[in-house]
């Protein structure tokens, strides 16, 4: 098995709340040394896609990335950026024109608080009628059923892939 670990240049880039400046990752087990660079690459790959997980773990192995983990090592595969984009893309565009409302907070915010609307307007540290609101208008601008699980769940990938595509 080989061990990496990746320093974030600036800790308080990472969305991480309250980590250690250092990710260590562990590769896959190998059995002979001409297998270790392939343990060491996938060890960068863990800690690479582990820089936005907020577990405050001692380590990552490649379970513990899953989705987010695989669109990392997707980020650079053009149809992944196709997807981004199509989901996306009008949220993107009105914040460039609303820099202060930030819907695409807003949208993660209710992803990763499972769609419940109480926890994510707490989590987005908005009021629920304004958070509410939000909600209407990023259902409007992408023209989504935000009830719809399977439209929440494209929405919640194409968030995890624009995570990996905006990763150095």
């Amino acid at each position: 098995m080989a061990v990496g670990a990746l320093r974030a240049a600036d800790p308080a880039s990472r969305p991480r709340p309250a980590g250690p400046a250092v990710i260590v990752a562990a590769g896959s087990g190998v059995g002979s040394l001409r297998e270790a660079r392939r343990s060491l690459v996938e060890a960068r790959q863990i800690a690479e896609a582990a820089r936005r997980d907020r577990r405050d773990l001692p380590y990552f192995r490649l379970p513990h990335v899953g989705l987010a983990g695989l669109l990392h090592l997707l980020r650079d595969e053009p149809r992944l950026q196709t997807f981004v984009e199509r989901e996306l893309g009008g949220l993107l565009a009105y914040d460039a024109q609303h820099p202060r409302e930030q819907l695409l907070g807003t949208l993660r915010a209710y992803l990763e608080q499972g769609r419940n609307k109480s926890a994510a307007a707490a989590a987005a540290h908005l009021s629920r009628p304004a958070f509410y609101e939000r909600l209407a208008r990023i259902g409007r601008i992408l023209d989504v059923d935000l009830d719809s699980v399977e439209q929440c769940l494209s929405l919640h990938v194409a968030l995890l892939a624009l995570d990996a595509v905006r990763t150095p």
